[in-house]
C-alpha cells in the first residue's frame, strides 16, 4: 500500500465501524466538557481571587461583583455564599447579606461556626449592639481572625442607631488594633464633618483616598465634605474619580454636574444632566438637579417636569419642593406654588428640630426622649428608615420604654404587619 493511502486508512478507521464511531465520539465529548470544566474553573479561580483582593482593598462594589459571578459559576459552592454575605455587609447592604448567609445555611448549615458568627455580625450592624457585643468581645479577646470585622460592626452598628457616644468607644477601639483601618477613619471623618471641623475631615478623608483608593463611600465622603465647604474644584477631582471608576452609578455623575453648575461651567454641566435625564430618571436627587438647571436656564416648562418628578420620587424633600415651589410661581401657578412653598417651611422647621435633637443626643446619650421625638418626626415626613433607626435605638437605651413601642405599634399597624404591632403593643402595656 503506497504511503498516502496507508495515512488515509489511519484517518478513516475511527469512523469505519459503528463501536469505533461511538468510542471516538464519546473520547470528543469527554474531551470537550474536561475544556468546558477547565475553562469555568479557571474563571472562578480568577475571579475569587480578585473577590479576595478588592475586599482587602475595601473595594466592596468590585468584590460584590466578582462575586456574583463566582456564584453563577459554582452556585453550591458555601465558601462563596458567606464571603458574598460579608461583602454585602460590609458595604452596608444588610438585606442582600442576609439572603446570602440564608443560602449558605441551606448548604453548610445552620451550626456552622463561620455562619453563626456572620448571624451575630449582621445583628450587631443593624445596630442590635447591647444584645450581641458580649459574646463578640469574648471572640475578639481570644485573638479571632475576623477581631477587625467584629469592631468595625460594633462601630457601624453604634453609628446606625445614633449611640454616637458608643460609637466613638468602639472606634477608638478599632484604630488602636489596627491603626489603618478605613471603616473607623471614615467614622472618624464623618464625626468631625458633623462637629463642623471640615479641615480635619477633608484630611483624614484624603489620608483615605491616598491608601485606600478603592473604597468608594470614603471617597464620596470627601467629596461632599469639599463639596459643603464650596471648594467645587476640588470636590469635581474627587467625583470624576467616582464616575471613571463606577459608570454607571449616579453619585459620581451627580456630584460632577452640580459642581460644573456651581461654577458657572455650564456647557460642561450640561451633558452630564442630560446623562441624569436619560438613566437616573428614577433618582429624585438626579431630577431636582437637572429640574433646577433648567429654571437657571430659563426653561421653566421643562424645569416643572422635571421637578415635579423629584417631588414624586421624594415628596419630604425639602429643596425639592422649594424649587418646584418657585417654578411655578414663575409660571404663574400662584395658588399651587403656595402649597408647595407651605410645605418647604413645614420640613424646614421639621429640619431645624431634628438638629437639636441630635445635639440632645449628644449631649445626653442615655437619654431617650429626644431620640424618640427625632424618629417620629422621620416617620412624619415618610423616612421609615430613619425613623426605625431612631425608634430602635432608644429600645437599646431601654428595652421596655412604653412611648417607644406605641410609636412602633402605630407605625406597623399603619403599613400593614399586624404581627409586629401587636408585639409592640403589648410591650407597651
Amino acid at each position: 500500500m503506497r504511503t498516502p493511502d496507508r495515512l488515509r486508512a489511519r484517518l478513516l478507521s475511527p469512523v469505519r465501524t459503528r463501536r469505533r464511531a461511538v468510542v471516538s465520539a464519546a473520547v470528543l465529548l469527554a474531551t470537550a466538557a474536561l475544556a468546558w470544566y477547565g475553562v469555568r474553573a479557571a474563571r472562578f479561580d480568577t475571579a475569587y481571587t480578585a473577590a479576595e483582593q478588592a475586599l482587602a482593598g475595601y473595594d466592596f462594589p468590585a468584590a460584590r461583583d466578582r462575586l456574583r459571578e463566582c456564584a453563577r459559576l459554582r452556585p453550591r459552592a458555601p465558601a462563596v455564599w458567606l464571603l458574598a454575605a460579608q461583602a454585602a455587609r460590609r458595604d452596608g447592604d444588610l438585606d442582600e447579606a442576609a439572603a446570602h448567609l440564608a443560602r449558605y445555611q441551606q448548604l453548610e448549615g445552620r451550626s456552622s461556626p463561620d455562619g453563626e458568627l456572620e448571624d451575630t455580625l449582621q445583628e450587631a450592624q443593624r445596630g442590635r449592639t447591647e444584645e450581641n457585643v458580649h459574646s463578640l468581645i469574648a471572640l475578639a479577646d481570644s485573638g479571632h481572625p475576623a477581631t477587625e470585622q467584629i469592631l468595625e460592626a460594633l462601630a457601624v452598628g453604634c453609628v446606625q442607631v445614633y449611640h454616637l457616644d458608643r460609637a466613638s468607644f468602639w472606634v477608638g477601639e478599632l484604630l488602636a488594633r489596627f491603626p489603618k483601618n478605613p471603616v473607623g477613619r471614615l467614622i472618624l471623618a464623618q464625626t468631625y464633618d458633623t462637629l463642623g471641623r471640615r479641615d480635619r475631615a477633608v484630611e483624614i478623608g484624603r489620608e483615605l483616598a491616598a491608601d485606600f483608593p478603592g473604597y468608594a463611600k470614603a471617597r464620596l465622603h470627601l467629596a461632599v465634605v469639599l463639596y459643603k465647604a464650596q471648594k467645587y474644584d476640588e470636590a469635581a477631582v474627587e467625583y470624576e474619580a467616582l464616575r471613571r471608576a463606577r459608570p454607571g452609578d449616579v453619585e459620581g455623575v451627580l456630584g460632577g454636574a452640580r459642581c460644573l453648575d456651581r461654577m458657572g461651567r455650564g456647557d460642561e454641566a450640561r451633558p452630564l444632566m442630560r446623562e441624569l435625564e436619560e438613566h437616573h430618571a428614577g433618582n429624585g436627587e438626579a431630577m431636582l438637579e437637572c429640574g433646577r438647571f433648567g429654571a437657571r436656564e430659563g426653561r421653566f416648562d421643562d424645569a416643572e417636569r422635571l421637578l415635579r418628578r423629584a417631588v414624586q420620587l421624594a415628596p419630604n424633600d425639602h429643596e425639592a419642593q422649594y424649587h418646584l415651589g418657585l417654578c411655578l410661581q414663575r409660571l404663574g401657578k400662584t395658588e399651587e406654588s403656595r402649597r408647595h412653598l407651605e410645605r418647604f417651611k413645614q420640613i424646614e422647621a421639621d429640619l431645624t428640630r431634628m438638629e437639636y435633637l441630635l445635639t440632645a443626643t449628644v449631649k445626653a446619650p442615655k437619654d431617650p426622649a429626644p431620640r424618640r421625638e427625632a424618629g417620629l418626626i422621620c416617620l412624619r415626613n415618610g423616612q421609615a428608615a430613619e425613623g426605625m433607626r431612631w425608634l430602635y435605638g432608644v429600645l437599646e437605651i431601654d428595652p421596655n420604654d412604653r412611648a417607644t413601642h406605641e410609636a412602633l405599634a402605630d407605625y406597623f399597624l399603619s403599613s400593614g404587619d399586624p404581627g409586629r404591632s401587636v408585639y409592640h403593643r403589648r410591650r407597651a402595656g
